[in-house]
């Protein structure tokens, strides 16, 4: 008989916890793991508000979730030695696999090329939602200096993917300019070194933006809000800039422009989706990328920040929780 296990399932529209089969063997290039917690990220919500989609990872026994962290209990044929035993953070979108079992669930079964390992002297947990907020800055940081760009715009702020794009900023020597709600943004931003921060509640926001882009030729415009922001960061940016597009947290708000500033100035909007870089696209580029990440995760940048925790068993009231501050609902294993 099938050994079991607890999992997050959605039947029929509806989430509920069942007792399904537990993964018993490593399928050739994945792991084992066992569950340690799994944060709830933006992403989660829109795949179940839209699933299922063509491009979407499956997931076995239909177990929901894509983010977590846990420790390696079994590998398999082709994966790498140093896996063994480890703690590793994950994002279940980055490798296709029919196999693959949902992050929420007692052990979860994904291609190691979902997976970060992390540290021997860290905390698991505080990695719980780590990847997904780190691969798309990672992804984009790459492509955008390829494309030749010399610094970067972005209106993530002190959110969890604009502060992991700081870290990577950082790391790599490239200028940053991080725009905020509220000086209490600033000063988060400002114990995490960054440099040049703008808030948008000052009076003087526009013209500091523009002198700030224009002399640090910041062309490449890091989006995750839409809506009133980029209206207003529109007019600001530099000449032949590219804004990459990829969320819309201000759509209530539709973005609204003048054409004439986007042909006069040669200024293009892009979708951007992790998903679709060549980081991510190519087996190679991402091995790397995930390598890469390892090296620099123990990095404040990159730790999640849990707002409050929740059992598998509260997942609608982990769903509909919101913090003030940006903390994450993550569901404990």
């Amino acid at each position: 008989m099938k050994e079991l296990m607890k999992a997050v399932v959605l039947t029929d529209n509806n989430l509920s916890v069942q007792n399904v089969e537990k993964p018993e063997t490593a399928e050739p290039g994945h792991l084992i793991i066992k569950m340690n917690s799994a944060a709830i990220n933006s992403g989660d919500k829109f795949f179940l508000r839209f699933a299922p989609l063509p491009w979407m990872v499956r997931s076995r026994h239909d177990i929901r979730g894509v983010s977590g962290v846990g420790e390696v209990t079994q590998t398999g044929e082709g994966v790498p030695t140093e896996y063994v035993g480890k703690n590793v953070a994950f994002y279940r979108q980055l490798s296709y696999s029919d196999s693959a079992a949902g992050t929420w669930s007692e052990f979860a079964h994904l291609p190691y090329l979902d997976c970060v390992i992390l540290p021997g002297d860290v905390d698991p947990a505080d990695y719980s939602g780590t990847v997904v907020n780190t691969i798309t800055p990672f992804g984009f940081l790459k492509q955008a200096t390829t494309e030749g760009h010399k610094a970067i715009i972005s209106t993530a702020g002190n959110s969890a993917t604009g502060i992991a794009l700081l870290g990577l900023c950082l790391t790599y020597n490239v200028p940053l300019i991080s725009i905020v709600r509220s000086e209490r943004g600033k000063t988060e931003l400002e114990a995490l070194g960054a440099k040049n921060i703008v808030v948008q509640a000052d009076p003087d926001f526009d013209k500091v933006l523009s002198e700030l882009a224009n002399t640090l030729s910041a062309t490449a415009i890091f989006d995750g809000t839409g809506g009133e922001t980029l209206t207003r960061v529109f007019p600001l940016i530099p000449a032949n800039s590219v804004i990459y597009s990829y969320g819309y947290i201000g759509d209530g708000v539709p973005f609204a422009f003048h054409t004439s500033i986007m042909s006069v100035r040669n200024i293009s909007i892009r979708s951007f989706s992790n998903l679709t870089t060549d980081t991510v696209k190519n087996p190679e580029n991402l091995e790397k990328a995930l390598k890469d990440i390892g090296e620099i995760i123990h990095m404040p940048h990159f730790k999640t920040k849990i707002g409050k925790t929740f059992k598998p068993e509260e997942i609608n009231e982990a769903l509909a929780y919101k913090s003030d501050t940006g903390g994450k609902a993550v569901l404990v294993f």
